[in-house]
């Protein structure tokens, strides 16, 4: 019988450590961005912000919003159609997991929060963990592939305003094929390993730990399995095009909203070509990946496009104005939308498990 006064392992007490020194620097990004923004702003220019911006604008975003959702629940289906599970779950629950996921993605840090997809996916709608892992991990990649053609796209743009080309974004974005590509390709390889390393361990652990190590291998050897199937069934050209689209209407949606924000100010909107705001975007959205980049996502992605915008020649007011009034509508539009389908998720009834069908 273990006793309840032993202190913690040293790994435990690191990890902790870890995890608070991490939320700390998180808090100190977001605390140095709004203390920027209050000596940088005023109420009133918030206040002109929101009121100078027109509802066309508004609607014409959530229409682009609203549909890059659909469309990642329809690849979602896509992908778990073409996986172990015997019958995809329905389009309605997918679409609610899809907001809950985008919900906890702009919570948590790192895009820790995409982990809820499979969550909900496996406790709520009763799709088994194979079919989760390898629709959420192909999902994960054709975003990243998604994103390349529209970052072609902006660099090419981008160097022809601005009559030379810049090395260093055509190196990055080499960097980002080859790591999508090698992630599509040794996914299934990666999992194999790490299943057999597993069960290599099982073995040779004491007590729970060798049970957890056995669980674990048979888990990540029946995903192995499954990403192999998803390969084999030819759904990657349809789930291709439908990434591309919904990086699409993701970027063109913001476009929109930025557009509409710094209408109140026609000169300098004038500048915020299309390459220059998606150039801001995606390197924002990168930043704000990183585990340090703000507490619910307010810190780093203010600051980087804030650096673009004012390469851009806005002036520092309007370069502090428009990122953080954008983040910040995008953020309620999210959790608002977000919360609600986590209403609409309590009140469908959970599917029954293949397993439970067997007993």
């Amino acid at each position: 019988m273990k006793n309840p006064q032993t202190p913690a392992p040293p790994r435990s007490r690191r990890r902790r450590a870890g995890a608070w020194l991490t939320l700390i620097l998180a808090g100190a990004v977001t605390a140095g961005l709004f203390y920027y923004l209050a000596h940088a702003t005023t109420w009133d220019d918030w206040a002109r912000l929101y009121q100078g911006l027109a509802l066309g604008f508004l609607l014409a975003y959530l229409a682009c919003f609203l549909g890059s959702m659909l469309l990642k629940a329809l690849r979602y289906r896509l992908l778990l159609a073409a996986s172990s599970q015997e019958k995809p779950p329905p389009f309605a629950g997918l679409v609610a997991v899809t907001f809950v996921s985008n919900l906890f993605v702009d919570l948590l840090p790192a895009r820790s929060g995409s982990l809820a997809y499979i969550v909900f996916l496996n406790r709520k709608l009763a799709v088994g963990l194979p079919a989760c892992f390898s629709s959420f991990a192909f999902s994960f990649i054709f975003d990243l592939i998604g994103m390349l053609p529209l970052f072609f796209l902006a660099i090419v743009l981008h160097g022809l305003a601005a009559g030379q080309q810049a090395p260093l974004l055509w190196v990055l974005l080499g960097v980002l094929a080859v790591i999508a590509l090698l992630a599509l390709y040794l996914l299934e390889k990666v999992l194999a390993v790490i299943a057999g390393v597993a069960q290599w361990l099982a073995p040779r652990l004491p007590g729970k730990a060798g049970q957890w190590a056995m669980r674990a291998a048979a888990e990540l050897a029946a995903m192995a399995l499954d990403v192999g199937r998803v390969k084999s069934r030819g759904v990657y050209g349809r789930v291709l095009w439908v990434s591309v689209a919904i990086r699409a209407l993701k970027y063109m949606g913001l476009y929109i909203l930025v557009t509409g924000l710094a209408a109140q100010w026609p000169a300098q909107a004038a500048q915020l070509s299309f390459p220059v705001v998606l150039f801001a975007l995606i390197a924002a959205e990168a930043t704000a990946s990183l585990p340090i980049s703000g507490i619910a996502g307010f810190g780093a992605y203010e600051g980087v496009m804030m650096a673009t915008l004012r390469g851009a020649g806005l002036a520092p007011t309007q370069a502090a104005l428009i990122p953080f009034g954008l983040h910040l509508m995008t953020q309620v539009i999210d959790y608002s939308l977000g919360a609600l389908a986590l209403v609409a998720l309590s009140l469908i009834k959970p599917r029954e498990s293949d397993h439970e069908k067997q007993v």
